[in-house]
């Protein structure tokens, strides 16, 4: 991106600044995800801290893919308006606010799937059947406002002289947020409308694999407007050129 399209698009703020607060609020929240701060004093201690680092480990690579989506989006798109950093603001918030429910959700399914621990953190299926509304509630608001942001970028997309694989790529994503949404939006439904422990509102995650692939593969279809003109011309020419050939 040239940098007089990024000083046309500067708001309030420079760049660095709003990607270092970004960064250590990114920080912050991985911070919250350790399992204890406390050095165990047994063994005991010691094998009862380690049942929570693979949970540890799955929330911490699910917050470094947001961390790399948020980075990768304003190394493409550099704004820093009013809107963007409204937007910024609230994908934080909405992140440090989830932290807790997504290291909860993922302790209670690894000590129950892997460990055959004795599960008391739920008093009654109610709580779980909210635990995964609240989970499909934080995903759908974090990739909401990553639509937003893309939104806002598709808007200027003509401001930054985007060429045909860079509109194709933020189209991409755009398409990337809505399948999270979706897919996020139907374990809330299946646990609204269901008497579902779980089980469906959880495997229906599943599906993000399949879609995502899909939404790849379709956008990789697509082909420059010039490239399907000369790809018209080469086929309309072709008999000719055989006619040619049996003259």
């Amino acid at each position: 991106m040239s940098d007089t399209v990024h000083h046309k698009h500067q708001g309030f703020i420079s760049l660095h600044r709003l990607e270092g607060f970004s960064d250590a609020v990114f920080a912050f929240a991985v911070t919250l995800l350790v399992v204890s701060l406390e050095v165990p004093k047994s063994a005991h201690e010691l094998f009862h801290l380690m049942h929570g680092f693979i949970a540890f480990g799955v929330a911490f690579v699910l917050l470094m893919v947001l961390w790399y989506q948020h980075g990768k989006f304003f190394k493409r798109f550099p704004l820093t308006d009013l809107w963007m950093i409204s937007l910024n603001t609230a994908l934080l918030f909405v992140i440090l606010l989830y932290v807790y429910p997504l290291k909860f959700l993922f302790a209670s399914l690894f000590d129950s799937w892997i460990w055959r621990a004795n599960n008391d953190n739920f008093s009654s299926v109610s709580e779980i059947r909210q635990l995964m509304a609240i989970y499909g509630a934080g995903i759908i608001a974090v990739n909401f406002v990553f639509f937003l942001m893309h939104k806002h970028a598709w808007r200027l997309r003509e401001k930054f002289n985007l060429d045909f694989e860079q509109l194709n790529e933020l189209q991409s994503d755009i398409g990337g947020n809505l399948v999270n949404m979706v897919v996020a939006g139907l374990s809330v439904l299946i646990v609204a409308v269901s008497n579902d422990k779980g089980t469906w509102s959880g495997f229906i995650y599943c599906l993000l694999g399949p879609l995502h692939w899909w939404n790849g593969a379709r956008h990789a279809k697509k082909k420059p407007p010039n490239a399907i003109e000369d790809a018209k011309d080469v086929t309309k020419e072709a008999p000719k050129e055989a006619s040619k050939e049996t003259t």
